[in-house]
């Protein structure tokens, strides 16, 4: 991956060097955008053209203008898409390549980029790579937790083959002799953020802030054996379709013990009864999402499905999002919430979610904050911090 800031020739070198490929054996190479008209416009139109014709003059080449690829005089391809039309998508998808490059990866979901590195596939002499550039995001976006991190986004666990995951930065002031000099003063004089993404090329915290800033995988983060397992199983529960969640465990001497976790997609509520059955937690206190009190998946409230099959619901009225948040840290601060390695999900969550206009952002990621607010109604329930202001969002505790 080469991130940095703008105009830095980072899509310049990565489609110089896939020409290269292209050029030693008869191959297949695709460039993609998360839409279509972008790529039509900055790498058709522009990048890759301008690369042909200042560093392969001689080179012979036919242009099909209606799939937009380019086949060489030794016939191997370079297709150009975006991943925002199933048709384009499906016919792009539909062939293996040995090179594929993410132009612009800050904009494209971690899920549409798993789908197409399958069709890093084609059977040839070539090392199949794959190419990513882009002005970083934030710290919160996939790119850097596998790139810079070494985290795999999915699971939050060290990537098998960290040696396969390269970056390298590149800046304007690196790429001084094909920039305008009134475009370096035009970046020096961008509001701080960004100026960091567009100038310098750094990663900057997420948008507004962290939302679970306390939280230190090293600290929190520990197995936890059957000696803390203490008095009834405790569950909290978010109610959602796209995914619904569950967090799971005890508290004693005043620590909240996440044990388990249950993350169900495109799922409903006898199914997550289901999942804590098999997870051996089938008779648990829910502190659940009110909304469960009038919401209806099988004719009858989520409240009742759960009490049918022999849950007992306490504290049921949802307490502001900022202020389950801010208990959340308060509680991570005094190292009083312990959580369970197998708790991938949650961890996941507590490391990404940020705040967005000050919101949860629940856009860049829909899979995000629906568990780590599992884990909020729970701890909010037994153990809450109440603002004078507030306190009466907090009678019924």
């Amino acid at each position: 991956m080469l991130y940095g800031g703008s105009r830095s020739g980072k899509s310049f070198i990565i489609i110089y060097a896939i020409i290269v490929r292209a050029c030693k054996e008869k191959s297949r190479h695709v460039i993609l955008r998360e839409k279509f008209n972008h790529a039509k416009n900055s790498i058709w139109r522009e990048t890759l053209p301008k690369v042909l014709d200042l560093c392969f003059p001689e080179l012979q080449y036919e242009a099909n203008r209606s799939d937009f690829f380019l086949t060489l005089s030794n016939g191997s391809e370079i297709w150009v898409g975006g991943l925002d039309s199933k048709e384009r998508t499906e016919k792009i998808l539909g062939k293996e390549y040995s090179s594929i490059f993410f132009n612009e990866c800050s904009q494209l979901m971690y899920e549409s980029v798993v789908v197409a590195l399958t069709r890093l596939a084609e059977k040839n002499g070539l090392k199949k790579k794959a190419y990513y550039d882009e002005n970083p995001p934030s710290k919160a976006h996939w790119s850097y937790w596998l790139f810079i991190r070494g985290l795999n986004p999915l699971d939050n666990e060290p990537v098998k083959n960290p040696e396969n995951y390269k970056s390298m930065i590149m800046n304007p002031t690196d790429n001084l002799i094909n920039i305008d000099e009134n475009y370096l003063e035009l970046l020096e004089s961008m509001p701080e953020k960004q100026r960091k993404r567009f100038m310098e090329g750094i990663f900057v915290d997420a948008d507004d802030g962290m939302a679970y800033y306390e939280f230190k995988r090293d600290e929190h983060v520990q197995e936890i054996h059957m000696d803390n397992k203490i008095g009834r199983v405790m569950i909290g529960m978010d109610f959602n379709v796209q995914p619904m969640t569950s967090t799971i465990g005890y508290f004693t001497d005043k620590i909240f013990y996440v044990t388990n976790e249950a993350f169900l997609e495109n799922s409903d509520t006898p199914k997550m009864c289901n999942e804590l059955k098999r997870l051996d937690v089938s008779h648990g206190l829910v502190y659940p999402d009110s909304t469960g009190r009038n919401r209806k998946t099988t004719g009858k409230s989520d409240f009742k499905v759960l009490e049918d099959e022999g849950f007992t619901i306490v504290g049921t009225r949802n307490p502001f999002v900022s202020d389950r948040v801010i208990n959340i840290n308060r509680l991570l601060k005094d190292n009083r919430i312990i959580i369970d390695p197998k708790c991938k999900k949650l961890i996941n969550d507590l490391e990404k979610v940020s705040w967005k206009n000050n919101e949860l952002d629940k856009k860049s990621d829909p899979m995000l904050t629906h568990i780590s607010d599992a884990l909020g109604y729970w701890c909010w329930s037994l153990d809450n911090i109440v603002y004078n202001s507030r306190k009466s969002s907090t009678k019924q505790l």
